[in-house]
This record gives structure tokens, sequence and C-alpha cells, in this order.
């Protein structure tokens, strides 16, 4: 059982009670460069360019505009005036002058204004990232998604049938390369936080495994943020303390520790830095939340302004949870606003403001796009008022929509009055019963607008008010 040979029935059919009795494995996959390498993969005269897909309010020609305005400059910049939004992906080509994933335009197009600037086509990695989870899934009965790109698997009791476990793991690069043309990194350990730390240490296309009672010494040379859960605000209260690597770390006195993180920080981290997990790969299971951000392309404190930025942003929401199956019983949003006087030093705008959120409960569960609206307007009026907005001290960078308290739909069916009842057509499906006029007219939109877009996508219609501000230059965060 080799290469083509293989499928998933083969790996999984052992005797009953095998797979309880072998030893535990776990990969972490996780593809290389992903939106940048989609775009080299479909275009062959980007093989070998930095490539940066960036997401920023400005328009691609005027990124290139600015980039080759930089390429003049006898001097570069450690930032570039003026510039907003943030690397969504970068080559390997790119990440050589240090360009990397979340990095500001501003200092990415100042490290390599050479760089190629493309726009992200979401469609299109969503579409390549369905055919990764159809392969993740004839590997192993049990995936985690992490994201597009990443994923794990657990792979107990594969080796019982599918011969040695880094065999499977070449097999797995192997299978994506043939139907993706693209590469992976997998890391291969008896739990996930060893898994992911190995998928990280040959990239690209790397292949990386630990062996049982080996998670320690491999762990104990990497800096602290290697381990999940070291961000940067722990990575520096630990280098405050002596504490640079995962080994020095793994001998830290724990009283010590958990004076400055707490006993429960403490316990987690020196568990980590030997390399025992026991947190499962479990499948993913509802979302907990549905939101949409947008950052601007002007700071503004301007209510009306930003309503209309609301009417899009709600309406995305709204139509993801109808999407889903899902209502929502609490509407929130989320505000990132700056001094409105602040120093700009070398043409970089000084530090990040403040994020805030304020949140609504709604008497019952919807999917309305209008109710959602309404109710984030209520929230930008309340937050007007009690911060600098209202004076014009503050404005806003950022403004997202979302939803949280999320239910199924069709489990409300009988609960609330107004909330609708089965259709006898059609099982299942809810319909409206004891609504308002204008209930009805909004769900009869909703649906309209739904049926639409399930045909011809997302962007085939969209509110008058939304286009508008898109056509300005303001994009999905």
């Amino acid at each position: 059982m080799r290469g083509a040979d293989f499928t998933q029935g083969e790996l999984w059919d052992v005797e009953p009670g095998a797979r309880e009795r072998a030893q535990r494995w776990v990969f972490h996959v996780d593809m290389d460069a992903f939106f940048a390498s989609v775009e080299q993969h479909d275009n062959p005269e980007l093989a070998g360019l930095p490539v940066i897909v960036g997401n920023s309010p400005y328009s691609i020609d005027k990124l290139r505009e600015i980039a080759a305005d930089v390429r003049k400059l006898a001097h570069r910049p450690e930032f570039i005036k003026g510039v907003r939004g943030v690397v969504a992906s970068a080559s390997y080509e790119a990440r050589a002058f240090g360009v990397r994933s979340a990095m500001p335009l501003a200092k990415a197009l100042a490290l390599c204004p050479d760089s190629v600037i493309l726009p992200g086509r979401f469609g299109r990695y969503r579409e390549v990232a369905e055919q990764l989870r159809a392969i993740w899934g004839e590997f192993s009965p049990t995936v985690e998604p992490v994201s597009l790109d990443e994923a794990y698997l657990d792979m107990t009791g594969a080796e019982l049938a599918g011969g040695p476990i880094r065999e499977i793991g070449e097999r797995l690069k192997a299978r994506i390369k043939a139907e993706t043309g693209l590469t992976a990194s997998v890391g291969i350990a008896v739990n996930k936080q060893v898994a992911k730390v190995a998928s990280d240490l040959q990239k690209p296309d790397g292949l990386v495994l630990v062996l049982p009672g080996e998670e320690a010494a491999t762990l104990a040379p990497l800096p602290v943020r290697a381990l999940q859960g070291v961000g940067k605000r722990t990575e520096t209260l630990l280098e405050s303390m002596g504490i640079r690597t995962v080994g020095r770390l793994a001998s830290a006195n724990r009283s010590v520790l958990a004076l400055h993180l707490g006993g429960e920080n403490a316990d987690s981290l020196l568990r980590h830095a030997v390399g025992i997990d026991h947190s499962p790969v479990e499948p993913p299971g509802d979302p907990k939340s549905v939101s949409r951000e947008t950052t601007l392309v002007d700071d503004t404190c301007n209510v009306a302004e930003l309503k209309h930025m609301l009417v899009g942003l709600s309406d995305h929401v709204a139509w993801s949870l109808r999407n889903d199956g899902l209502s929502a019983r609490c509407v929130y949003i989320k505000l990132r606003l700056l001094p409105a006087r602040r120093n700009r030093g070398q043409g970089v705008d000084s530090g990040f403001g403040r994020l805030i959120t304020r949140r609504l409960t709604l008497p019952l569960p919807t999917d309305s796009s209008a109710l959602v609206y309404e109710s984030a307007c209520k929230l930008l009026d309340q937050t007007a008022r009690s911060t600098g907005m209202h004076n014009a001290s503050e404005v806003v960078r950022l403004v997202g929509v979302g939803t949280a308290s999320l239910v199924h739909t069709a489990d409300l069916v009988g609960q609330f009055k107004g909330q609708g009842q089965a259709s006898p057509e059609e099982p299942g499906k809810v319909v409206s019963r004891d609504k308002t006029p204008a209930e009805e007219r909004d769900k009869k939109l909703n649906m309209s607008i739904d049926d639409i877009r399930k045909k011809f996508g997302y962007e085939a219609i969209a509110n008058a008010s939304a286009v508008k501000r898109t056509d300005e230059g303001i994009v999905d965060g």
C-alpha cells in the first residue's frame, strides 16, 4: 500500500480496539505562504519573484506607484508615510527581505519596494482550501482546521495499516503537491503543541518527526516565542526574568513564574516547555460569533459617515448568519480610536490607539440585516457620546460589526411569538407567523437577496450606501 494505492479505508482498516492501543500521533499541516503561493502557481511568471498579497484601503495601482517612488530614494525609510493596510501573505522571496504576514504595508514596501503587489483573491483561496480539506479528510477521520491553510490531523493508529508514520507524512505532502501544485510543511509528534512547533522548523516544504521522548530536547534550544500562548507581552516578561529559550523556561522556578504570570499560566507554560499537551484534536463546531470589520482610508469621528459603513458590514454579517442557518441574540460593534492630534514622527502614526467593543442583547434572536444595522447604529451613537468622538478629540481608524450568542434558527421554531413555524411543504424550513408588515417585508427582501447571492455570489447585489463607501476605497479588513 504505497503512493496512489493509498486510501483512507486501508489506513483505518485495523482490528477493533487496535487504534486505542496504538501510539498517539498528531500531524500539523501548514501550507507554505498560502495566498502568495496560490498566486505564483496560477501565474508562473511570478515564480521566483517577491510577491506580497496585500489588504489595504488603497488601490493596488496606488501601492505600486508608492513602491516605485521608494525605489528612487537614496536612503529608504523604515516606514512609508501615509500607507495603510497589512500584508496578508508574503512569498519566501519577499520574506528574504524581512517581509512577514500581518506586517504593516508601510514597512513591507520600505523593506522590499521591488515586490509584486497583488490584491487578495479570497474566492480562489477558499477553492483551494476545499481541496485541502478533502485531502486531509482522506488521511484522518478527525481533522481540526485552524485556518484555510492549516490543520491538525489525529493520526493515532495510522501506522498499524499505513506503514511508518514518516512515510504517511510524505504521502500526505505528495498528495497535496499533486492535486494543488503547492507545498506544505508537516510536523509530526505525539501532541498538538509539539507538532505545531515541528511544522515550523524546516519551512518551506518541510517534514519534521519528533519521536516520543524527544519532545523536551527538541524544544529546549528554541526561543520561548515558539510556544503557543507566548505572545509579545509574555515574551518580554520572560526575557526580563532572564528566560529566552524554552529549555530555560522548563527549568524555571514555578513559584517565581506564578508570581508574575499567575499559577494557571505558569503551570501551562511549564508543561508546554517539556512537550506535554493533552488537548484533543477537535473537529470544528458551530461558530461562536460572526463579524466583519473594515479599516478606514481617512480617520473620522463623523457618525453619519461611520453609519454608511455599518450598512455593508451589517448586511454581510446577517447574510453570513442566514447562510449558516443561525440567528444571534447579541450584536456588538468594535472601534479602534486614536487621538485626533498625535506625533507622527518620521511619517509614521505613533501608536495603535485603543480598541473598544460595545454590545447589545436583543429580546429575540435575529438574522435580519435591518435589525443588526439598527442595533449597530444605536451602539455607535452611545459610543460617540461616551468617548472623545463627541468633541473630535478622538477619531476612528477601524470599525466592525459582530454578532454573538448564536443559535440554530430551526431550533427556535415555536419558542417565541413571531419567531416562526415549520413549513409544511419544506421540512426543516422556517416560515414566519404573527410578524408585522415591516418584518414581513424585511424577511422577503432578505430571502430574495439570498437567492440572488446563492446563484451569482455575494457581490452580485449590495446596498447602495455600502457600494458608495466601497467605491471610495474602503475594503474589508
